[in-house]
């Protein structure tokens, strides 16, 4: 297998793939050649992923980026029923905030999760973006007022982060550029500490640092 075979990371959607590819371009971390990103199009397709895909022989290295949603808690849970079902035994209680990595066991590959926004609390990917918005900003306030002074909301709670990043992107140099595209137009900051966590998760997922020797 080539290593794009051999390593593979799930998203849930577009969007997050396209993200990633820009993060992957600023940081010169070459995806095409290290791993796969493979847009399963939604959660439960992710975690059935992760029950079968850890068994394909040949396969190295496995991450999973999917959304926390309302409640952090399950949704680390449902990850950690799916990992134990495709035969891992040491699983970790709680996500790392840095990005969790399982090390390969039972002839079974590494495993990376990345739970939006930031492993810590309920999200998604949409509450990572407005996290990189530049410090300061004077026009998400306004995007977040704007979206609080609507006679009707038409949006489901859960989507109110969607609304927030949209309406922004909206007033941007170019109004409604796609979330990758406002990665690599510099309306988010690459650079913003979450994002290098991020990176540096995907790094040392697919990059892993050479085993110390055995005397």
């Amino acid at each position: 297998m080539t290593p794009a075979r051999e390593q593979v990371l799930f998203v849930e959607g577009a969007d997050d793939r396209e993200v990633i590819y820009r993060l992957c371009n600023h940081y010169s971390l070459d995806n095409k050649r290290l791993f796969a990103v493979e847009d399963k199009d939604g959660y439960e397709n992710v975690r059935e992923a992760l029950q079968v895909k850890p068994r394909v022989l040949g396969v190295k290295a496995i991450g999973a980026v999917v959304d926390a949603d309302e409640d952090l808690a399950p949704r680390w849970q449902s990850l950690r029923d799916a990992l134990a079902y495709s035969g891992y035994t040491q699983l970790p209680e709680f996500p790392e905030a840095d990005g969790t990595i399982i090390p390969a066991q039972n002839n079974l590959p590494r495993i990376g999760i990345w739970l939006m926004p930031d492993n810590q609390i309920g999200g998604i990917l949409e509450d990572f973006l407005q996290r990189i918005i530049k410090q300061g900003d004077v026009l998400l306030p306004v995007a977040i007022e704007s979206l609080n002074g609507l006679p009707e909301r038409r949006f489901k709670p859960t989507y109110e982060a969607k609304a927030t990043i949209h309406t922004w992107l909206a007033w941007q140099e170019e109004p409604g550029t796609p979330l990758g595209m406002a990665v690599s137009k510099h309306y988010l900051q690459a650079d913003h500490e979450l994002a290098q966590r991020f990176v540096a998760w995907m790094r040392r997922l697919f990059i892993p640092a050479p085993e110390a020797t055995v005397p």
